[in-house]
């Protein structure tokens, strides 16, 4: 069962197994970058009977493809395990998906992810364009980072 532009996604996003469907595996692309020890923990539940979940995949618009949208290591489990056929709830709404993803803030990042990555990034980025457009700069600033002060 769909869920396009004319019904919430919300309950989709909170309620995946009320919408299931069968969907072919060779249909869907899902992440690679994925651990290894997440994968086999599923295959070991889906093996010995217990429910996993129903994965949330996206339509594309103009193919018949669909791109995993919650479940990666869930796929990829079934997948190792030779399943032909997934149960799957499938969003059409991309427009939809966004907005319960902003209203949940599930777009925006934590602050450990801005203190540790973000921060950290941006300099990075900022060292790399001074590098490239005005290196004479870059050992001025850092004679100035690394004077010594007096107390």
């Amino acid at each position: 069962m769909c869920v396009g532009p004319l019904e919430a996604p919300d309950d989709l996003l909170v309620n995946p197994e009320k919408y299931k469907e069968l969907i072919a595996t060779e249909l869907i692309v899902a992440d690679e970058k994925v651990h290894y020890d997440g994968v086999k923990r599923y295959k070991d539940k889906i093996e010995s009977g217990q429910d996993v979940g129903t994965i949330i995949v996206v339509k594309h618009p103009r193919k018949k493809l669909y791109a995993v949208l919650d479940g990666h290591h869930r796929y990829w489990a079934q997948k190792e395990l030779g399943r032909s056929k997934i149960q799957c709830a499938v969003v059409q709404d991309f427009i939809g998906i966004l907005f319960f993803f902003t209203k949940e803030g599930l777009l925006q990042p934590t602050p450990l992810f801005t203190k540790y990555i973000r921060i950290p990034f941006e300099k990075v980025k900022n060292y790399l364009e001074l590098f490239l457009n005005e290196p004479e700069k870059l050992s001025e600033n850092r004679i100035n980072q690394n004077r010594v002060r007096a107390p």
